[in-house]
């Protein structure tokens, strides 16, 4: 009986995904380079082919395809770590990414102005900077090698400086010039939604990128005959995408709102007597300006974000039919959150595992097979 439950359940976890699989087509750039791998783009003479008939790059991007063969392996591994990043952080959440179980394609979130937008293309950003920053120390590129940076403040002096390490500038420039290109050329009217959700873009892909820069730190390491630090010496470090999931999902939070002016650039929304305060207090030219120098790296969205709870390939979304939800939960994982009122049913999984382990001489470790069952609350 409770064989048969499991297979009902694992069933219905399949049977939720399928009706989403085909709009996922219509797929951003992103998820298509995520399926590249080394031996496809390094297939003489049908590599100039696979970068321009690839779906979702724009021409720029696949002439940038062609003159940097080796890079774009690369940068479809930072755009699949991204993506595994997000859906950690937004794994509890009504949204999550809208990427099917098993797929590196994501729904077409891209075509929306929303808060859920803006984390994708800063933590795509981020991801292929990184990932390029990273290869470039491990000599993977031909075209750049170790960082160059000079020594900062606050590293000790007698500390040796420069170890090989991740060349984030390198990566930055790549990053922007080949995610950032497809934003320029489409020439969209000045007030036209597109060009809005064009400028929104590159702003949340420079933010990404910009973060990715300000948080790498220098990293020092002990050398010296049986464990003693005679030599110290220091490089670069970038920090990991676990580091920029966290503070770009902090981001996420603090988003805020913009629109597009007369001129056909972007404003931020503002608080009218918040705007009139700041300008009556001694020192408002001082305070705008360091608002102005903190917006830098906020993301920013034009839309107000769908409720996520129902299958929509206009929204990018999964919805939440099938989602594991948590009973009693306060987070966003409980049920009456991410069920969306709808109300789950209640299945019996069964686990197997290893249990009652001893070592028996000589010399290894015998263990039974235990049996576990858990109850799974799954949305309707």
């Amino acid at each position: 009986m409770l064989i048969g439950m499991t297979a009902c359940l694992t069933l219905l976890l399949l049977l939720a995904a399928l009706p989403y699989t085909a709009s996922v087509l219509d797929a951003a750039w992103w998820s298509s380079i995520a399926q590249l791998s080394t031996a496809n783009l390094l297939a003489g003479a049908e590599t100039k082919s696979t970068c321009l008939t690839l779906s979702g790059l724009s021409p720029g991007q696949a002439r940038i395809c062609e003159l940097f063969k080796d890079h774009m392996p690369v940068v479809g591994e930072g755009a699949k770590q991204a993506l595994h990043e997000c859906e950690h952080q937004f794994r509890n959440e009504r949204w999550n990414c809208s990427k099917p179980p098993g797929s590196d394609l994501v729904g077409p979130i891209h075509k929306l102005g929303t808060r859920e937008a803006a984390f994708t293309y800063s933590i795509v950003s981020a991801g292929v900077s990184h990932e390029i920053g990273r290869s470039c120390r491990l000599g993977v590129l031909q075209s750049c090698g170790c960082s160059t940076a000079e020594r900062p403040q606050g590293v000790d002096t007698q500390w040796n400086w420069g170890g090989c390490g991740d060349n984030v500038d390198y990566g930055y420039r790549f990053a922007r010039d080949f995610i950032d290109v497809r934003e320029k050329e489409d020439g969209f009217p000045k007030r036209s939604a597109d060009r809005g959700r064009s400028l929104m873009n590159r702003w949340n892909n420079e933010v990404g990128r910009k973060l990715l820069k300000r948080h790498t730190r220098p990293k020092c390491k002990c050398h010296g005959v049986s464990g003693s630090c005679n030599m110290k010496t220091c490089w670069m470090q970038l920090p990991s995408m676990r580091q920029m999931g966290n503070l770009l999902a902090n981001k996420y939070r603090a988003a805020r709102r913009i629109q597009i002016n007369a001129r056909g650039n972007m404003q931020v929304v503002s608080q009218p007597e918040k705007r009139d305060q700041v300008s009556r207090t001694k020192g408002g030219d001082r305070q705008s300006r360091r608002k102005s120098r903190a917006l830098q790296t906020e993301l920013v969205y034009l839309d107000d974000s769908p409720d996520y709870c129902a299958a929509d390939r206009s929204a990018g979304t999964l919805g939440t039919q099938g989602r594991v939800c948590r009973r009693g939960s306060n987070g966003a994982d409980s049920c009456d959150l991410l069920c969306c009122g709808r109300g789950y049913n209640t299945y019996t999984k069964e686990m197997q595992s290893k249990c009652n382990c001893k070592f028996q001489w000589c010399c290894k470790v015998v263990c039974q097979t235990c049996l576990n069952t858990t109850q799974v609350d799954i949305c309707k």
